[in-house]
């Protein structure tokens, strides 16, 4: 049993205070005054919030509040280094909302141009402005008679400009950062149980999306670009949310979409190489998500430590870091840890005492993702109680580590593992899952125009299944059967019987055909994904086709069942 605590004030780490709204409001005038020409800052927060759910994504994107061109101007000039220069436009000029895409122009607003990896904003100037662009943000000069600020970068100013122009909404919320190679959806999702259970509605932008309030939106990215965040943030705040989660990517951290925003705590959950066809070497990985660290980016840290890269951070931080781990040296100690089909138990330490969490996510990945969890609640200032009570109350992200099972049949465990790491861990367990004597049977790809030094060591991983299936995982434009070719090469050697099927849905269903009651399938690398992307592009744009792993494995359960009983 969790240990009980009178209130949901804690001795271990200082909470994060809150002001009586009145006189918030009346210190944030004061401060505006006193910060004149400096950043605008994150502002006041509140308490914590409800588990959204899941519903149909709305076809209408509010765009915002209407800000006079001299308050865009002044905001832009709090965004170092450089001059800004204001060409046309009166002060009063209204503009609403700040749109990236030309295609999504709506009246009045303010087109930023900004520069891409295969595009620049620049060139589609003329079309955001013939569609209704009130003015452009650019940074270098655009031949137009229109209103136009020009800054030393758009990308800089797009954080703080898209605060401003969705009405600074984070600085309502209390906000809590998630980053990490692995483990942030369903970390993300475990915090936000922890606020359910204080009582209090929080949203959640992460992988699956946008939720709030039994509302859902899909967002396409793991981080959506500024203008889009500050929207998702305006949208909660106006559906009664007090606190945000935010999944924070490396990428994002890196191309500056989180500008702007000041964060209550922010969290890493561990630390492998990924991104690298990003980010170019693992030193730039891990600096992009030690960014989420600095002062004035957050207030305070959460940082497992079980591998170096995390000590490191936790060692350079300059924000004050609870430390999360099994060694001694850790503030949140994971003592005991057991994981089966019934779900997980966890025993941890704290400085008030010794603590048992029970959560029905099964997998030994998600023994460090409590612990984090555990050490966010405790950080907002929460009892061991409710935290205990959030974290029991959380059930699977969709596609992390889903189980699926039928009587007679054998196990099948659906998880987003596309990490060397992540699979290792996923097969440990689905191994532990798994009868005496019971076989594992992996179904594994690589992704197509993504990070391809680690295809070999995904093979390498994969030689402690039984059984596996190397198949299609989406080659957006590059020849599937180079990217199993190379996935393959890890696996030469391996006792395991290995095939080749590129057909996703065909592996699939044969890997749950071969195997036998007791042992276990295992699904990994795309998790909760319903589009299998073949062509270049977006994962639902064109060149897509619907593909549920999940969907497909029931099919073939149910299939098995039917010869079962026939």
């Amino acid at each position: 049993m969790a240990s009980q605590h009178p209130t949901d004030r804690p001795p271990p780490c200082r909470p994060v205070t809150t002001r009586p709204r009145a006189a918030a409001r009346r210190h944030d005038r004061r401060s505006r005054r006193r910060t004149a020409g400096r950043r605008p800052p994150s502002g006041p927060r509140s308490r914590p919030a409800d588990l959204p759910v899941r519903a149909r994504p709305p076809t209408v994107v509010p765009v915002g509040p209407v800000v006079a061109w001299s308050e865009v101007e002044r905001r832009a000039r709090t965004v170092p280094p450089g001059p800004v220069v204001r060409l046309g436009g009166a002060d009063d000029l209204g503009v609403r909302g700040l749109v990236t895409d030309s295609r999504t122009v709506t009246p009045g607003c303010l087109f930023a141009c900004v520069r891409g990896a295969s595009s620049d904003g620049h060139r589609f100037a003329r079309a955001a402005l013939a569609a209704g662009a009130a003015a452009l943000l650019v940074d270098r000069p655009v031949p137009t008679d229109a209103p136009v600020m020009r800054v030393p970068s758009v990308r800089a100013a797009l954080g703080p400009l898209a605060a401003l122009l969705a009405g600074d909404p984070a600085r309502s919320l209390r906000l809590l950062g998630i980053t990490g190679s692995n483990g942030k959806t369903t970390t993300s999702a475990l915090v936000q149980g922890v606020l359910q259970a204080a009582g209090s509605r929080a949203g959640v932008v992460d992988t699956l999306g946008a939720r709030v309030a039994g509302r859902h939106r899909h967002t396409g990215l793991t981080t959506p670009e500024a203008p889009e965040l500050h929207r998702l943030l305006r949208w909660m705040l106006d559906a009664g949310a007090e606190s945000a989660v935010v999944e924070a990517s490396s990428i994002a951290l890196d191309v500056g979409r989180l500008d702007g925003l000041g964060f209550d705590v922010a969290v890493f959950t561990g630390f492998e190489e990924d991104h690298l066809d990003h980010h170019g070497t693992a030193e730039q990985y891990w600096a992009s998500k030690a960014r989420l660290f600095e002062p004035g980016r957050a207030a305070a840290g959460v940082v497992v430590v079980d591998e170096p890269w995390g000590r490191r951070l936790a060692g350079q931080a300059l924000v004050p870091v609870t430390r999360v781990g099994s060694g001694e040296d850790a503030d949140v100690r994971v003592l005991h840890w057991r994981t089966g089909a019934d779900g997980t138990d966890v025993v941890l330490a704290d400085d008030v005492g010794r603590h048992r969490v029970h959560s029905p996510l099964v997998g030994r990945v998600h023994v460090s993702n409590l612990a984090a969890a555990w050490a966010v609640g405790r950080r907002l200032g929460l009892a061991p109680a409710t935290v205990a009570t959030g974290l029991a109350g959380v059930a699977p992200p969709p596609g992390r580590h889903t189980v699926l099972d039928a009587p007679g049949s054998p196990t099948v465990v659906v998880d987003y593992a596309h990490t060397p790491r992540a699979l290792e861990a996923a097969v440990r367990t689905a191994r532990e899952l798994s009868a005496a004597g019971g076989r594992v049977h992996l179904v594994l790809g690589a992704r197509g125009r993504r990070d391809r030094y680690k295809r070999q060591d995904l093979g390498r991983a994969a030689r402690a299944a039984d059984r596996v299936w190397l198949t299609n995982e989406g080659s957006h434009g590059e020849d599937p059967a180079e990217i199993v070719a190379q996935v393959r090469v890890g696996l030469l050697g391996a006792a395991a019987v290995v095939s080749t099927e590129l057909d996703r849905r065909t592996a699939i269903t044969s890997a749950v055909q071969e195997a036998a009651p007791g042992d276990v399938v295992l699904v990994v690398g795309r998790g909760h994904e319903t589009h299998l992307q073949d062509a270049p592009g977006a994962a639902q744009g064109p060149g897509s086709v619907h593909l549920d792993d999940a969907e497909v494995a029931r099919e073939a359960l149910d299939a098995a069942g039917t010869d079962l009983a026939s």
